[in-house]
């Protein structure tokens, strides 16, 4: 009910958008689980690296499956190698066709864009402090063409709804989107 009410207030009055945007939000929630609980090292960082808790498998060592999927992730993400998080899960090729599959499904444009994915990802990212996640997600939205402004306006978002968030916690306050429908229904 609650992504009902928030949509209708917004103008969509159609559910599939927040339908397409949870599911956005699980996939990056997946990699970023994932990604940071094996310690994956960052793609897109200072030089820092982590150590990888589970090996990465370079193409060299992949099978031809496998080889295959990563030139799929590479044109995907239009980048010269493959994200590190996938090189994880290489060592299962059937896992990885499928999770690929996944996320290729959910950030494919359809009723959202791919830009407005990826800042859903970037924002999922940085309320769940995941570096990896970040990282990835801070690329994409650049490459898609977000501006700096653009990844100001995000960041003040999640620190904005961060902050209600924990307030609405503490407080153990009940959501009110049942009234918010009901109002946006008359």
């Amino acid at each position: 009910m609650a992504h009902t009410a928030a949509g209708k207030l917004q103008g969509y009055q159609d559910d599939k958008y927040w339908y397409e945007a949870a599911y956005v939000y699980g996939v990056t929630n997946g990699i970023n689980a994932v990604a940071d609980g094996v310690r994956v090292p960052l793609d897109f960082s200072d030089g820092s690296v982590r150590k990888p808790l589970v090996p990465l498998m370079e193409s060299e060592e992949a099978s031809r499956v496998v080889r295959e999927i990563y030139k799929d992730i590479l044109a995907f993400y239009q980048m010269e190698r493959v994200p590190n998080i996938f090189k994880v899960l290489a060592y299962d090729e059937g896992y990885l066709c499928d999770y690929w599959g996944a996320v290729r499904f959910a950030f494919e444009d359809r009723h959202l864009d791919r830009l407005t994915k990826e800042v859903l990802a970037l924002a999922a990212s940085m309320a769940v402090k995941s570096d990896y996640g970040v990282d990835l997600h801070l690329r994409e939205v650049r490459r898609l063409g977000l501006d700096e402004k653009g990844i100001l306006e995000v960041i003040q978002v999640v620190q904005v709804f961060s902050c209600y968030t924990k307030i609405a916690d503490g407080l153990q306050l009940e959501p009110d989107f049942t009234e918010l429908l009901h109002k946006a229904k008359s």
